[in-house]
């Protein structure tokens, strides 16, 4: 990765020490105390906060094995691992070991150092034998890219879910787009049941549901509307992107990633019925589901090979 020229500088999010990594078109900041959490990315030329924020003064600070919703701030753009809900892990030698809600990484202190014109984050596993690392930096003004990278630190293979789980606000005509070749989507969670139940498949890019009626879901819908419903893309994803447009404010969200290491993309549009929210989350992942037995069972859980690495990358582009 051939970074372009940011800057770096220390900064504050609400009550916690940040630091932004920053280019001509975006700023995005980060925490490295409370999970390497990007906590902030804005467009700059449209002066557009693109993540979801609290409009608590102070950040809420979960402990480890916190529930994300209820103690956790719960905004912005968590890293998941190695399981979105909490479940057992199944596999030897870890047996029985909980894994806690929205996994391991989102609430503990991340290292971070600056280097070659971005910043590096790393953690360890706290109940798992694992180095979770990360490289942040800018290969354009507009592109925001992480590499990623996963060591298994034991004798025994390691079974995982990574999702990035970006949080990012909506405004009316927003329209979501997926690759040609996605048809089926897979219902994870549906707050009030109109899409459907757990389980359930739905075309796409046009539903029918139950009642007969048909739904666009590339369009978002108003915030009136009061829903909020998880989908996953079945299967493995044909390419790794999406793309978010905001046609009132004339700029588009991309994201980038490698199909092969993280196959699995899910969507949460939040359109007023979740906690009177407008936003939708987008998470690329390496296993389906947001748990890993479920993955497991559905045989989409990802495996790195003990004393191995597992890669992958991420690219985030406004404009």
């Amino acid at each position: 990765m051939s970074p372009a020229t940011g800057q770096i500088r220390a900064s504050h999010y609400k009550d916690q020490p940040a630091i932004t990594l920053e280019s001509d078109t975006v700023a995005a900041q980060f925490l490295p105390g409370v999970g390497a959490k990007l906590c902030s990315l804005v467009y700059k030329p449209a002066g557009a906060e693109l993540l979801l924020q609290r409009p608590n003064a102070q950040y809420l600070l979960a402990p480890y094995d916190g529930d994300y919703v209820g103690q956790g701030e719960c905004s912005g753009c968590d890293e998941m691992f190695p399981s979105i809900d909490r479940c057992f892990y199944e596999g030897f030698p870890w047996r029985g070991t909980p894994i806690p809600d929205h996994g391991e990484v989102w609430s503990i202190p991340w290292h971070c150092t600056e280097v070659d014109g971005g910043l590096h984050f790393a953690t360890h596993g706290v109940r798992f034998p694992y180095q979770i690392e990360k490289w942040v930096a800018f290969t354009d003004s507009t592109t925001l890219r992480t590499d990623y990278r996963l060591t298994n630190l034991s004798p025994f293979d390691f079974d995982f879910m990574w999702a990035s789980h970006m949080m990012v606000n909506l405004e009316e005509g927003a329209e979501l787009t997926l690759p040609d070749g996605v048809r089926k989507i897979v219902i994870a969670l549906d707050f009030d049941g109109r899409l459907g139940r757990y389980g359930d498949e739905l075309d796409w890019p046009v539903a029918r549901l139950a009642d007969g009626s048909e739904r666009d879901l590339r369009r978002m819908q108003p915030k009136a509307a009061a829903s909020a419903v998880k989908y996953f893309v079945k299967g493995p994803m044909p390419e790794g992107r999406c793309a978010l447009s905001f046609p009132a404010s004339g700029f588009t969200l991309r994201l980038a990633w490698p199909a092969q290491q993280a196959p699995y993309f899910a969507a949460l549009p939040d359109e007023g019925g979740w906690q009177d929210l407008y936003s939708i989350f987008l998470e690329p992942a390496t296993a389906s589901f947001d748990r890993l037995d479920v993955a497991r069972v559905r045989g989409e859980c990802s495996t790195v090979r003990a004393g191995s690495t597992y890669e992958w990358w991420l690219e985030i582009q406004v404009g």
